[in-house]
């Protein structure tokens, strides 16, 4: 098996989620299949930190084509290349494929989030895309029993062509217990050492929901900001600043902290050091970071809505996304209780048991087989 991979968010300069579960999942199945090749297709000159370079079956190759209006690279350069380096099956693992692949395509949806927003040309171009990529694709791989129901009801894929494989939590992610680590973490973020503070992920997105934490957190008494203080990573310019004056608005006597994206190597300690996830996102195909926050021992407020509920289980405070006082009471609710931290962090550990790379790179594997 030669297994051609459309890895350019592995490669890009800013990894999000979709990157770093390739990583893992690759590798994960690397070691499954000794046997098979796999090999990285970007548009990147060669990195010099190749997450895979430890493994002697996966090689990233970068391809290019001379401009790229009409997404010519995916639409053509990928298939061709798949096609002239005879691969057993291509991986479109970020929503869209190639209309016409030329080889065996196994395509992974994640969610159907540029639908939830107004009707408009490009959210129907998108939509035309992955159905027309679903429909040429022999397997379509999504994360989440959530998503796989919206692509039935709402895209009319078969059920049977969909398989439903869960990911893991990143691998980097682990409890860290060194308070120097931790402290030198959050001092880049402007928090002071061994302070505990509520940690979450903000974006310029507003399913993500970034007003609703800072509002959600200004509610809280006096008192309780002061003893917790809000770090958001995640945003980029212009947002970061537009939020910025936000949170200036609704909570003007500070305590807040918003940054871009935290490095990699941060995430860890930040996660750890954190007294809980506060993660009421509005819509997601898996919910990656609720994961990770079980892996740092770290307690959750997520959503009771999409996939988030199939993903924390009982192992975290769901709340209504919408209702900011439903999030600051589940704030406060953790903020003040000892025994209930002590019960979900027991709780989140447990449920990572039922999520493994290791079982993902197997139904992974078994889906690229049976479609080539």
């Amino acid at each position: 098996m030669l297994v051609v991979v459309d890895a350019r968010t592995v490669y890009s300069p800013v990894r999000r989620g979709t990157g770093k579960n390739l990583i893992d999942l690759y590798r994960a199945m690397a070691t499954l299949k000794p046997e098979w090749s796999f090999q990285m297709l970007h548009r990147q000159r060669p990195p010099s930190d190749d997450p895979f370079k430890a493994y002697s079956n996966v090689s990233a190759r970068a391809v290019d084509i001379k401009g790229d209006r009409w997404n010519l690279w995916e639409q053509v350069r990928l298939p061709l290349a798949a096609l002239q380096g005879k691969a057993s099956v291509l991986h479109s693992p970020a929503n869209t494929a190639p209309a016409v692949p030329l080889v065996p395509l196994v395509m992974t949806i994640h969610d159907l989030i540029p639908l939830e927003s107004r009707d408009s040309a490009e959210a129907r171009a998108w939509k035309a895309n992955v159905v027309r990529g679903a429909n040429r694709a022999r397997r379509v791989i999504t994360p989440s029993a959530y998503t796989q129901r919206l692509l039935s009801e709402r895209l009319d894929i078969p059920a049977e062509k969909i398989v439903v494989n869960h990911w893991a939590q990143d691998k980097a992610c682990r409890r860290v217990t060194d308070p120097r680590e931790i402290e030198r973490a959050c001092a880049r973020y402007g928090l002071s050492g061994g302070q505990p503070y509520i940690f979450g992920f903000a974006a310029a997105d507003p399913r993500k929901n970034t007003a609703r934490i800072i509002e959600a957190w200004a509610g809280l008494q006096p008192a309780l900001r002061s003893q917790f203080p809000l770090l958001l990573v995640g945003l980029q310019e212009p947002a970061l600043t537009q939020m910025r004056h936000y949170a200036e608005n609704v909570a003007p006597g500070g305590g807040w902290h918003l940054s871009a994206f935290a490095a990699e190597e941060d995430m860890p300690a930040l996660m750890s050091g954190a007294t809980m996830l506060c993660y009421p996102s509005l819509s997601e195909g898996f919910g990656l970071p609720v994961l990770d926050a079980f892996a740092c021992g770290t307690v959750v407020v997520t959503s009771n809505t999409t996939s988030l509920p199939e993903v924390a289980g009982d192992a975290a405070i769901l709340v209504n996304p919408a209702d900011v006082s439903a999030i600051r009471a589940a704030i406060e609710q953790v903020a003040t209780d000892d025994g209930l931290r002590d019960r979900l962090r027991t709780r989140g550990y447990e449920r990572l048991q039922a999520f493994s790379w290791d079982r993902c790179a197997r139904t992974a594997a078994a889906t690229l087989e049976a479609a080539a």
